[in-house]
């Protein structure tokens, strides 16, 4: 029973660092360099404490490489989850409706949705196009509704680097540009 408390340890150690810098990345990747600094700083730490651990003794015990890797596996799944969780950023949705009438364009901004909606010509007929900006948490609420009201309707959905101005002038991202 004494070989599986380091190795659990190591397990904990590696969930905690992995996580930590699934979201520094991301933060990175978002332009937030000073919170990904910070993250950084956190999970070197803890990671050269898991690396220590996990090699001092580790042909005697090898738990604790069976712990090292579980940490990192479970470490990257929880990650990405927070990430999930947390979904800040800003989101454009287009969607391309074939639906007559604005039933669609109507229920979206009754939902508190601002868009900009543009008639077009499809392949085969006229189509209604919707573009709408929303921060990234309220994705599947958006996907929801859309897909209750026309599930033929095409949709693409991107991340936003700067939003501003528009429907809702207080949706400001913090862009990746420099001033």
């Amino acid at each position: 029973m004494e070989a599986i408390w380091p190795a659990l340890l190591i397990f904990a150690l590696r969930i905690t660092d992995v996580s930590i810098g699934t979201v520094r990345m991301l933060s990175a990747m978002r332009g937030r360099k000073y919170l990904a600094s910070c993250l950084g700083l956190v999970e070197s730490g803890i990671f050269i404490f898991a690396i220590s651990s996990a090699l001092k003794d580790a042909t005697g015990n090898p738990y604790k490489m069976v712990g090292y890797a579980a940490g990192f596996a479970t470490g990257t799944f929880i990650g990405m989850s927070l990430e999930g969780w947390i979904a800040s950023g800003t989101i454009l949705a287009r969607i391309v409706t074939k639906t007559p009438g604005k039933a669609l364009s109507t229920a979206l901004h009754q939902a508190g949705f601002g868009m900009t909606s543009i008639d077009g010509a499809g392949h085969q007929e006229d189509v209604q196009l919707l573009f709408i900006v929303a921060p990234r948490r309220r994705g599947k609420e958006l996907v929801s509704i859309v897909a209750e009201l026309d599930p033929e309707a095409f949709m693409t959905i991107d991340r936003v680097s700067l939003a501003r101005g528009g429907y809702f002038p207080n949706l400001v991202t913090q862009g990746t540009f420099r001033k």
